[in-house]
């Protein structure tokens, strides 16, 4: 065989391996995101925050996850769910000083725990706030990165992912566990759980220390059901999630961008075979 075809042959085949290879980062994650009326500062405030965070997710410089996605938000403040297909909820906090703070009546008149897949996570961390507020969406490192972690591997399950960033709300609709409020500054990410997909380019440090980092603490955890991520400093539980699922990943194939990018692999392997064919 020539020289020049075992160069356009690896040439080809290396093209249909990032083709495929790319098809993890080209998701798109539909999000039901129930605000309940919180604002921060004033009307349309938590929206914009929350949308400038979703423009940070897709900036490869500041996500350090591996996992970028397209997030589409659809904003939920009261009355009816909206109607849709959404890869994940996402539930404001009760916590912090909120300029308005959020009504939890349409969200807990209108889902139950059957209205979720297989990926939940129930938190007493209020990320949304501290991302808005202090100390900011400055670093991936802290409530930020602890954010969009915990979307994107909610909304990677099968049916639709829950995030309630404590809402006060989790013990009426889950069992598994019983819920109180405890204050923690210090949050910790055991050993055994700092590579899971959640706790990706997150530290100990950077979830903490952050004007109390966890408001809520969880007992008595059923470890079928769930498992404990990270912990306040007095040991108690301050995030679960669904325990089958929370090795998981966060990408959610797309389906469009995979067939589109398998067909082009596919074009590159049929050029393969007919270098071969022709050698």
């Amino acid at each position: 065989m020539k020289k020049q075809h075992i160069k356009s042959i690896a040439a080809s085949v290396f093209a249909a391996t990032i083709l495929c290879g790319s098809i993890a980062s080209a998701s798109n994650v539909n999000i039901l995101w129930y605000t309940g009326g919180t604002e921060t500062s004033g009307p349309g405030t938590y929206e914009a925050n929350i949308n400038a965070l979703a423009a940070q997710e897709q900036n490869p410089g500041f996500n350090v996850s591996g996992s970028i996605n397209t997030w589409n938000i659809t904003y939920w403040s009261g009355g009816a769910m909206p109607v849709g297909a959404y890869n994940v909820l996402v539930a404001a906090s009760k916590e912090g000083s909120w300029y308005t703070y959020p009504n939890y009546s349409a969200l807990t008149s209108s889902v139950t725990a059957s209205s979720f897949g297989s990926r939940v996570l129930v938190s007493g961390q209020d990320a949304d706030w501290h991302v808005q507020n202090y100390p900011g969406p400055g670093s991936f490192n802290g409530p930020a990165g602890f954010l969009i972690d915990s979307i994107n591997w909610a909304a990677s399950g099968t049916g639709m992912g829950g995030v309630f960033l404590d809402t006060g709300v989790e013990s009426s609709l889950f069992s598994g566990f019983t819920e109180a409020s405890s204050a923690n500054n210090t949050v910790i990410i055991p050993g055994a759980y700092a590579a899971y997909p959640i706790n990706v380019g997150l530290t100990s440090a950077g979830i903490s220390n952050s004007n109390t980092a966890s408001h809520t603490s969880f007992y008595s955890v059923d470890p079928t059901q769930w498992t404990s991520i990270n912990v306040g400093g007095d040991g108690s539980s301050v995030t679960l999630v669904s325990a089958q699922e929370a090795g998981g990943g966060t990408s959610v194939p797309d389906a469009g961008t995979t067939s589109s990018l398998l067909g082009l692999a596919m074009l590159g392997l049929a050029a393969v075979r007919r270098k071969l064919s022709l050698s």
